[in-house]
């Protein structure tokens, strides 16, 4: 069995987006969401608490989604900290 790469789990945390696109939505302005590993982390009253919610997981994610729980996230990678930005 291969490991799972960046890619994998961009696209589980896609499909958990779609998943739990109408619990983010409803949390609406001012709320922030947090996907890892292929499941929503939490919805918080800030961008600060979304982000620790992902920093304490343990073993950390390959890939991670931070935004505004009214608002699509971006799931592209923008820099995967190997050295490759695409």
């Amino acid at each position: 069995m291969r490991p799972v790469t960046i890619d994998d789990e961009l696209e589980m945390n896609r499909t958990a987006y779609e998943e739990n696109r109408k619990q983010i939505r409803q949390a609406g302005c001012g709320h922030y969401a947090a996907i890892a590993a292929g499941r929503l982390i939490a919805i918080t009253a800030n961008f600060e608490d979304a982000v620790q919610a992902i920093q304490s997981l343990d073993p950390p994610p390959a890939h991670y989604a931070v935004f505004p729980a009214d608002e699509e996230p971006a799931f592209e990678i923008i820099d995967d900290f190997g050295g490759e930005v695409r």
